[in-house]
Order: C-alpha cells, then structure tokens, then sequence
C-alpha cells in the first residue's frame, strides 16, 4: 500500500468505528458484505483498495472530508474540508432542470431524516436527488454535486445545527441561492431544528418543520406543489433526469407524430422496413445509453439473479472466427472462462437474453422498449436514415463495422452519433431487445446494429429478426422506458 492509501487507511482507522465504516461504504456506492475479511482494519484496507482500483480516491478524500472536516484538514494539512464552489462543466450545461427534481442538502449527521424525507417525497410525485444515491458509480463527487444542482428546479436545504457547520452544505446553499436570485432555481430552506444560521439563509421563508415527521413534510409538500405548480408533466424542455434505483439516465421524449419504417428512397431498405408511415405516440422517457455493465450489476446485488447463460453454462459469441457456443460465456465473463468484465464497468452489458432484461424491468419498475418507442428515440420526427442524419456512418458516428472489434463505453461518440433527443449508441455497439415484433413463431426483433454491424444495419429503421426470448450473445444488450401512460401497443 503506497504511502497516500496507507494514509487514507489509518485515518479510518483512527475516526471510523465499525458501524460508521459501514455508513462510509454506503456513502460510497460499495457493499460494504463485499469488502474482503471480517475485521475492522481488514475492511477499512479493503476499502481504501477498492476504491482506488477504480480511481475513486478522489470521491473517498471528498467523503472523509465532509464527515470529519477538522480531524481531516489536520491529518492532511489541506482544506478538503472547505470544498470549492462548483463550476458546471460542458457535461452538465447541456442538462435542462425539471422543476419538479428536488436537491436535497443536508448534514451527515441528518442523513437518516433526509433519506426518509427523499423516499417519501418520491412516493409523492418528485424526483430527487441526493448523495449518495444519486452519485454515478466512478462520478466525482464534486462533479455529482455539479451535476445534481444543475439538473433540479428546486433545492431543499434541511436547516439544523449541524448543516449550518457544514462546509459542504454552506457550499451548495451558496451555489443555489445564486441560481435562486438568476431566477434558475427556487430555495426552500426547511427547518428542523433551531440554531444559529447565516443571515443570508435567514432572508428565506423557511417551511417550519419542527415538530413531528408527518406535518413536516406536508408543509414541506404544500410549498413544493406551490413552487413547482407548471412542472407535471415534464414539458419538452426537461430533457433528462436520472432514475434513481438503477442509476440510468433517462431522456424524455415529448408526445407527437413521427415518420416510423423507411421509405421507398432509401435503397437499403427491406420489406419488413416498409411502408413508412405517420405513427403518434404518447410522452414517455428512455434510457439515454444501452444498460451497463455497472447498472446490471446494482440489479444482481439486489436480487441474486442469475441470467439464462449463468444457468445453462454457457453463451455465444465468435470463436475462431465463426459464431459459436462458448462454454462459461456469461455477463460477467462475456468471452467464456477466463475472461472478464471487471474493467468495463460503463460498456453495455452482454451475453443477456430477452427473458434476463425483462427480469431487470421487472425489479426497476421499467420496461423495455415497444420498436416504435425505440425507433422515435433513435431518429426523431423527420424519418432520417441514421440517428445523426442521412449522411453514412463514419468512424466518428459510432463503433460499427469491426472498427474496434469490441464493444465501446456508452457515450463514446457522443455528441456526434446523438439522435436529435441526445440519445447515444442507437447506431452499433449492441443490438437492443424490444418488446414488439413477438409473433406466432416465437420470434423477436432486435434494433440499432452493433460493433461488427455494416452501415445498412445500423439504419435507424433495420428489424433484425428470428430470435427466441432465452437467445443471448456478446453482442446484444438492451436499453430501458419508462411509460407515462399506456402506448396502446
């Protein structure tokens, strides 16, 4: 262990009992069950590994700084515990706010009321966002913080003693008190326990919520339906937000007619493409990337699921130069016994079966996409020929045509490969299961092409078709919706 770990090992050591190494793990985004050994000193060694093997030191210095400010600053002589302001990076600006995602601030010490208060909020209506939760696997945690307080119309700041200490929280009131007066964001502070607070928070009507937990949040809510009356349902402009228990980024995509299959004058066209027609479809979000490697694994976790190729003991994929039936070939070790997905945490996840991504909607409460869903998503309203336009895939719109002979991180031809609504790898990487196109004969379709598709099957409008729902492959995966009423599909 270098001499910066070790450093990070012994100040765990010396400021974390047991059960707030625990907490440290959930702050995190790490299964704490999953750290190797049993000890304290065996874990908090673990820790300090895991993270850095997945370059997240950085995240770990940011946590140890905000729960232990002074005995952090001392140990290191640096003030990690008075973080910078943010600055919103080109990932951030392109996010439009929904007016009903709330940013939650709170203190570590009042993380138990704030999580309460976040379920229970999300029960009602709103989106949120709050750490740890809503921290990407691998995000910074400033850049998460950046990310949250662009996304939301609304902070919540949870006014006590110990958030008024906080050099994190005083952080974010900052920020969103600035975005409040550039009419960008609305502030509502909610007091829970009385104490000595900046005048500037003091300026604020504050929700009063002292006393027991129900009335507080329905004060709390009375004010957010006034703050945030025009924002149900999300309008055009709210273009993104993230899903909370899957970590996946939905964009929305507005309801309205658009020009779905493809049209005599496009000479790559199949029969099964045609004719094109005018289809109107209601609102609904989609994923912006195929589900990754990192997203499926929050699922197994959670459930112990095993995928139809874990079962059977084995997958396909090429193999000498044919496609073939590989033994040990799962999720997990895509390429067969000896291989690994361990450092491919953002690439789709592969080797799934139509039956295992019904099994992820299921537990998500999402589902996977109908084909018209997927291809209004993938194209937009003009019937364009590729996601990006009518002009033939280069290497620089998306990872076809053996360009790389492998999948690609989600994302990586972006924004270049976009459709119009943002969504990325619509053309290559993977094929996408959909739910529409099941017929008599057990049949499937699958939509978007992959890493070793040529152009004419990456056309936003090509049905690859004849596959059972237990087929799997390394070279499929799928991407989620999220219905805001019944398509009538």
């Amino acid at each position: 262990m270098d001499t910066d770990k070790l450093k990070l090992y012994e100040f765990i050591l010396d400021h974390y009992s047991l059960g707030e190494l625990k907490d440290l793990c959930f702050y995190l985004n790490v299964v704490y069950d999953d750290l190797d050994g049993t000890a304290r000193k065996d874990k908090a060694r673990e820790l300090v590994e895991y993270v850095a093997r997945r370059r997240r030191l950085d995240d770990l210095r940011a946590v140890l700084a905000q729960q232990r400010p002074e005995q952090y600053g001392e140990a290191f002589a640096a003030p990690a515990g008075k973080p910078e302001k943010p600055s919103f990076s080109e990932e951030t600006r392109f996010l439009s706010r929904n007016p009903r995602q709330l940013f939650i601030s709170h203190a570590t010490a009042d993380a138990a009321f704030a999580q309460r208060l976040a379920a229970d909020l999300r029960a009602q209506g709103f989106a949120v966002w709050i750490a740890p939760q809503s921290i990407r696997p691998g995000e910074q945690w400033v850049a998460a913080i950046n990310r949250g307080l662009e996304e939301s119309g609304v902070m919540v700041l949870l006014l006590t003693p110990a958030a008024a200490a906080s050099p994190w929280v005083q952080m974010e009131t900052n920020v969103a008190i600035e975005l409040e007066r550039a009419g960008e964001m609305a502030f509502v502070p909610l007091l829970r326990e009385k104490g000595r607070y900046p005048g500037l928070w003091r300026a604020y009507q504050w929700v009063m919520g002292e006393g027991e937990y129900g009335a507080a949040l329905a004060a709390l809510r009375a004010r957010l339906e006034e703050t945030t009356a025009d924002g149900r349902p999300p309008t055009a402009g709210t273009r993104t937000r993230i899903h909370e228990k899957t970590d996946i980024e939905l964009i929305y995509i507005p309801a309205g007619p658009f020009l779905y299959g493809s049209a005599d004058s496009d000479k790559m066209a199949l029969d099964r493409e045609k004719p094109q027609r005018t289809i109107d479809l209601p609102p609904y979000w989609i994923g912006r990337a195929p589900v990754t490697n990192d997203q499926f694994a929050r699922f197994v976790r959670a459930t112990g699921y095993k995928t139809t190729a874990e079962r059977e003991g084995y997958g396909w994929g090429r193999l000498d130069g044919k496609w073939n039936q590989i033994e040990g070939a799962d999720w997990l070790h895509p390429g067969g016994l000896g291989t690994s997905n361990a450092d491919k945490s953002n690439h789709p996840v592969i080797q799934i079966s139509w039956d295992d991504a019904q099994a992820f909607c299921e537990w998500a409460g999402l589902a996977l996409p109908a084909e018209e869903q997927w291809e209004k998503a993938a194209r937009g309203t003009d019937g364009r020929i590729w996601p990006w336009g009518n002009e033939p895939p280069t290497a620089g719109h998306c990872n076809f045509n053996g360009n790389v002979g492998d999948t690609t991180p989600v994302g990586r031809y972006s924004p270049q490969g976009d459709s119009p609504y943002g969504c990325v790898d619509a053309a290559g990487n993977v094929w996408e299961w959909v739910t529409s196109g099941y017929d008599k004969d057990h049949s499937l379709f699958l939509r978007g092409g992959t890493w070793n598709s040529l152009d004419a099957t990456v056309r936003a409008a090509y049905r690859l078709y004849l596959l059972h729902p237990d087929k799997l492959h390394d070279i499929i995966g799928f991407r989620v919706v999220e219905l805001l009423s019944d398509p009538g599909f």
